[in-house]
């Protein structure tokens, strides 16, 4: 118990951001950088995991596997019964993975977006990479497609993810701008391509933020052996400045600058593993 002079304030907080993607106990992906990401900039976050691994899937070994449906739901409605559902200012999700944690997932954001349809709701439709292919179960497409965009303020998906959703083999920066615009639905405003075009023999990479009237670019140096988590902590970093109520352009740009710091950083240590506390300070102001 509290003492006698100290009042209970555990009602009187409640989230800012629901952050809905996997977790590592060792490592930088998913909850496991957006958490910090977000808590850098001063905000509450509630993680709740899809996936709980011992670390990502690239080690010789690994340990753990996706959480219970059961839980999952648990998690949610605990969320809500903790009355911390009640002034969410935005909702991340990231790898869910299978198609049953996109349905709860979709059921849940339906209920989120009813009751504040101010919320800002990114989806990072993860599903693999040009490198990988998929990595996520069959079926988790359909979900992203029908039922997730639809909900979403803005996506983040990278050039793999954007060619699966729009149904299309993207060749050229035209494609990838004509595809992100079919995307442009419901709620959906803007589409951020992380991973957009490499050029110069692959020492450059792009960004490109979409929206109805505008293309935004953001170029910047590839780094062959980046660390596993940088579309998480961008995804984090760019709905950090959107609720600075930056603009959107803006936003952007300082989430690229912040993930690679972060980068160069990782690999100036040679840990391999972002973190979030080497960032540039001067980004908070």
């Amino acid at each position: 118990m509290l003492p006698s002079h100290l009042p209970d304030k555990r009602s009187c907080l409640p989230a800012e951001v629901v952050s809905i993607q996997s977790q590592v106990i060792y490592g930088s992906v998913g909850n496991s950088i957006a958490l910090p990401a977000l808590a850098k900039h001063g905000l509450r976050v509630l993680a709740v995991p899809t996936f709980l691994l011992s670390n990502t899937p690239d080690y010789p070994s690994c340990y753990g596997g996706e959480i219970a449906d059961e839980w999952f739901c648990g998690f949610l409605q605990g969320i809500h019964e903790r009355g911390q559902d009640r002034r969410l200012r935005a909702v991340i999700t990231g790898y869910l993975g299978s198609p049953s944690k996109a349905e709860h997932v979709s059921i849940w954001l339906r209920q989120i977006a009813a009751k504040n349809p101010d919320t800002l709701i990114v989806v990072d439709p993860v599903m693999g990479d040009v490198d990988t292919g998929y990595y996520v179960e069959q079926g988790v497409g359909h979900w992203y497609r029908h039922h997730l965009l639809p909900l979403a303020t803005g996506l983040t998906p990278n050039l793999f993810e954007l060619g699966c959703l729009a149904g299309k083999t993207l060749i050229c920066e035209r494609d990838i701008i004509n595809a992100a615009r079919t995307l442009l639905t419901g709620r959906t405003r803007w589409v951020v391509v992380t991973s957009a075009s490499r050029r110069e023999n692959n020492r450059l990479i792009k960004v490109i933020c979409v929206t109805a009237s505008s293309v935004h670019i953001v170029e910047h140096p590839a780094h062959e052996n980046a660390p596993k988590g940088t579309g998480d902590l961008f995804t984090a970093e760019l709905t950090a400045g959107l609720l600075r109520e930056l603009p959107l352009e803006q936003a952007v740009d300082n989430a690229c600058a912040a993930t690679r710091r972060c980068v160069l950083n990782s690999l100036i240590d040679g840990t391999g593993i972002l973190d979030i506390r080497t960032s540039d300070p001067e980004e908070l102001k």
